[in-house]
């Protein structure tokens, strides 16, 4: 019997225990990549703090910097659209619909219940999920460097196409950032600018929870203002509710999805349709976290071509 070269043996067994490996982190695969843009996001924060006090005190400090600035305003948000659902559930049950209007109302009254369901079981996922992110992002802070230096010398490529890819996820992420952080605030403006010249109540309120929900990729502004329009249109108040429809379409979710792409276009240097694809491709994939990664794959894909086409 021919006996198997070991080279073989470990080839094999490698392969089988990275596929282990990757079916035991699948399941916290968004969490990683979160904590991974989390980490490159505050780590100029963390340099500059750890040149003062202990490196371990502060990763500590931003961590509860980073919990309370996502964690506040996703509770804040989640209780406002609740009231609101609640507001605009009792305002139709106050009225006589058309069996049409009635039978629309049944299914989406069936759905919205089925997703509330659907979301309150997946809560113990996503504090799962939650805290290994926060867990990793810690230690990403605290030892990024030598994480990043260690990667660059596993990855086979040249030096200075590592540098390339290095540098295009750094180009491409504080693109994303500025696009969601400015557009956020645009839209915030014009939203509340609409919510008070078409009479909603709280103008402010709206415009604020607009800005949040607006930097959350995958979400939408639109289930903040046509809910609004709806309950307009519901008490009788047409006019407003016509001119708030047309004003959201147009000045806040037209605004962010003709806006959006182009500003994190022009400031990563890429084209258009690599930033539309990559960000819509990469929620479809990844979820929230898609819209830094999707681009980023897309750009890293072009460059490692390039680089083979170079070679060859």
């Amino acid at each position: 019997m021919e006996k198997i070269h070991p080279k073989y043996i470990f080839v094999a067994m490698f392969i089988l225990i990275a596929l282990l490996a990757f079916l035991v982190i699948r399941p916290f695969i968004t969490a990683i990549l979160a904590s991974i843009v989390l980490a490159y996001l505050f780590h100029p924060f963390y340099k500059k703090l750890s040149s003062k006090i202990n490196k371990t005190l502060a990763a500590l400090i931003i961590l509860v910097i980073v919990i309370l600035l996502f964690v506040l305003p996703t509770i804040f948000v989640v209780e406002s659209l609740f009231k609101q659902s609640l507001d605009f559930y009792y305002v139709v049950q106050g009225y006589q619909l058309t069996p049409v209007l009635q039978n629309i109302f049944d299914k989406v009254s069936v759905f919205v219940t089925n997703e509330a369901q659907s979301l309150i079981t997946s809560v113990p996922r996503f504090l799962m999920n939650s805290f290994v992110t926060l867990f990793l992002f810690y230690y990403f802070l605290r030892e990024g460097d030598r994480i990043v230096n260690n990667v660059k010398k596993i990855i086979p490529l040249e030096k200075k196409h590592k540098e390339i890819v290095f540098n295009e996820f750094e180009r491409v992420s504080s693109a994303v950032v500025y696009g969601l952080i400015l557009i956020g605030l645009i839209v915030g403006v014009l939203g509340t600018i609409g919510f008070y010249i078409f009479n909603v109540p709280n103008p402010i309120l709206w415009g604020f929870i607009l800005i949040i929900v607006s930097m959350l990729p995958g979400l939408g502004n639109a289930v903040i203002w046509i809910p609004a329009a709806l309950v307009k249109f519901l008490q009788g108040d047409y006019f407003n509710a016509v001119g708030l429809f047309i004003y959201g379409a147009i000045f806040i979710s037209g605004v962010e999805l003709f806006f959006k792409p182009k500003l994190i276009s022009q400031k990563s240097q890429l084209h258009p349709g690599i930033i539309v694809l990559g960000v819509f491709g990469g929620i479809a994939l990844l979820g929230f976290i898609g819209v830094f990664f999707g681009p980023l794959i897309l750009v890293i894909f072009i460059t490692l071509l390039k680089h083979f086409v170079d070679k060859h």
